[in-house]
Formats: C-alpha cells, sequence, structure tokens
C-alpha cells in the first residue's frame, strides 16, 4: 500500500479490480452480450462496489 496525495492506494486492490475488468471486457468481445453503454454501467458499479467494500 502506498500514498498519492493524501490517498491510501492498496495496490493489490487495483490488480484484482483491473484482472475483473478486463475478464468481464474479455468476456464480452467473445459474446457480445452488452453493448457499450451497458458495459460501462458494469465497469462503474464494479468499481463502486469495490469503494464501498473498502
Amino acid at each position: 500500500m502506498y500514498q498519492k496525495n493524501d490517498i491510501e492506494i492498496d495496490e493489490k486492490k487495483v490488480d484484482a479490480l483491473m484482472s475483473s475488468i478486463i475478464m468481464m471486457e474479455n468476456l464480452n468481445l467473445r459474446t457480445h452480450a452488452k453493448s457499450d453503454s451497458q458495459m460501462i454501467a458494469d465497469i462503474q458499479d464494479k468499481i463502486e462496489e469495490e469503494l464501498q467494500c473498502y
């Protein structure tokens, strides 16, 4: 964990979040199940979820 501009950043959580988003994107690229706007909303929800847990 490190600090930047008085904000603590947990690198493990950031890496896990990035991996999760990349997997969501890869799955959608194969299936085309969601539109771009739906994917944006899902990614935003995932980030909000992680922030609330933190």
